[in-house]
């Protein structure tokens, strides 16, 4: 590490080499001292060494040994997609790379130093979290690259605070009473988090600002550039991966799409209104509200007392039905045209808050990503689980055209029933799993679906691990049946009447959004 940094000084021009040593000798900030690092690097030539750096890194930060020996085919994919990125990234971003592991010394530990890597390349992070989610890495694997996302605090909170104070003003501050604390509380790949108190008048009380990290916007092109690229070379060379039927392109689309999202804080503002528009007649579930004092780049919003829903005691058999009543039941069978749903429900975006009346709610958090599906959708959702679940091939096919996007035709639509066939085998047990999975096998067979209805398949796989991690007993298919039990015991007196009209029988007149036809189908199907 210091042989390379001390080669790439000793070769440099007397003429670019000064403004480095004055740089390296001056008593800058780390904020400062970066940006400078950043203007410096555009004038110096790495190209030679761009190799031999990002070799460096990937030994001093021991990414590759990390990999758990069980899984030590996966390691050839860290190391190219280390290689590939560190030789990527712009010059003056690898500077400050080498820099960054140079001066946390000598003795820094691998995974001190692995640390430091995430943190100068956050899409590194964005990268292992949600290849942590994938159905297709196995469960070590995918342990390891989540414990990645711990120990991420090391903004300079003087850093955070000057864009707080810069995009708010001092005098909106001080007309509120905020009071910031000395610390970051919890910092990702994008964005930092630091809590405060607040007080206007009767009004008041505890809040945290989300923070877009400083050099995050800048990157952020170059970044999106480099897993366009990552993602054609690792499926090009799939072979030669241990992976399996790991989706490359689509993975990488995930990370893409969630670096964008995460970035754009009045589109998460947005969203935290609506959700709680949604939410707001479901006590068991609480939306962090907005306070007064929000831009682009601070969102300022209420503090949630609570812990990662996973850190639930006795009561964590409960929490999986509460939370898939309310996140795929309420989204479902939502009384709404649309419903909203969160579309990054990992453990750390849920927290488990106690309630004296209730004795616990359900806090959703970190509303960068969400989507809405129409009560067409949903029913259309229902149909084709249905079809699934009685076999009835007609049902599928009828379910399946209208969730597409366009429609579908020509060759495809002939093609469509031995498509179904043959996908119906590998189909995994749950209603709506079950579903959802075919929905991804037809993607990957070309048929294409609203982006929304592909982010609702993404979320509820997400969901899956954090109920499993709750009651590993957790039966889906039970608590939607019971569920929608209850919708129908509510819909016997509407239903007894549209017997007698069958033009009013429409799925979309019921909560259930199944018709009187469709269940008699059903049942039909399931006694059969």
């Amino acid at each position: 590490m210091y042989e390379t940094a001390l080669k790439i000084i000793g070769d440099m021009p007397l003429k670019k080499r000064k403004p480095l040593l004055d740089l390296l000798s001056s008593d800058l900030s780390a904020d400062e001292f970066n940006a400078a690092l950043l203007k410096i690097g555009k004038n110096i030539d790495l190209s030679k060494y761009r190799r031999e750096i990002a070799e460096t890194l990937i030994a001093a930060t021991g990414i590759c040994d990390a990999v758990p020996e069980a899984y030590k085919d996966f390691r050839p994919v860290v190391y190219d997609g280390a290689m590939f990125l560190l030789s990527g990234i712009s010059q003056g971003r690898l500077l400050r790379t080498l820099n960054g592991q140079v001066v946390i010394g000598m003795d820094a530990s691998p995974g001190q130093r692995l640390i430091a890597l995430v943190k100068d390349i956050p899409m590194l992070y964005k990268l292992g979290q949600i290849m942590a989610r994938n159905p297709n890495i196995g469960a070590q694997f995918s342990h390891w690259l989540t414990m990645l996302e711990s120990g991420l605090i090391h903004i300079d909170i003087s850093t955070i605070r000057g864009i707080i104070e810069a995009e708010i003003g001092a005098a909106a501050l001080a007309a509120h009473a905020v009071e910031m604390s000395d610390n970051t509380i919890s910092e990702a790949s994008v964005a930092a988090v630091v809590s405060f108190t607040w007080r206007d008048g009767e009004l008041g009380g505890a809040g945290v600002f989300k923070v877009i990290k400083p050099d995050v916007p800048g990157f952020l092109a170059e970044d999106l550039r480099l897993l366009d690229e990552l993602a054609e070379l690792y499926n090009k060379n799939r072979d030669k991966y241990a992976l399996g039927d790991f989706q490359f392109i689509g993975t990488f689309k995930d990370v893409k799409y969630a670096l964008s999202k995460e970035v754009d804080l009045r589109n998460e503002q947005r969203n935290m209104k609506l959700a709680g528009e949604f939410y707001g007649d479901n006590r068991r579930i609480k939306i962090p509200a907005l306070l007064p004092f929000s831009t682009e780049r601070v969102t300022g919003m209420e503090f949630i007392d609570g812990q990662r829903i996973t850190q639930a005691g006795s009561n964590r058999g409960e929490c999986a039905v509460e939370l898939f009543k309310t996140l795929v039941c309420g989204c479902i069978f939502g009384a709404a045209e649309s419903s909203i749903f969160h579309a990054d429900p990992h453990a750390g975006n849920i927290l488990i808050v106690k309630d004296d009346a209730m004795g616990f709610r359900i806090a959703l958090i970190d509303w960068s990503q969400t989507g809405t599906l129409t009560r067409a959708s949903r029913s259309a959702i229902l149909k084709l689980a249905a079809g699934i679940t009685t076999n009835n091939r007609r049902m599928i096919i009828d379910a399946v055209q209208p969730l597409t996007e366009g429609g579908i035709n020509g060759d495809t639509a002939a093609a469509l029933p031995s498509i179904i066939d043959n996908e119906l085998s590998a189909t995994p047990a749950g209603i709506i799993t079950g579903a959802l999975h075919l929905l991804d096998r037809l993607a990957l067979r070309g048929i294409k679906f609203p982006a929304d209805l592909l982010l609702f398949r993404k979320a509820i796989f997400t969901l899956n691990g954090v109920l499993l991690s709750l009651d590993p007993e957790f039966d889906q298919d039970a608590c939607l049946i019971n569920y929608m039990f209850r919708l129908l015991a509510e819909e016997v007196p509407q239903r007894w009447y549209n017997l007698f009209f069958p033009c009013a029988d429409s799925p979309f007149n019921y909560r259930s959004l199944m018709s009187n036809a469709e269940l008699f189908t059903l049942g039909t199907g399931l006694w059969l």
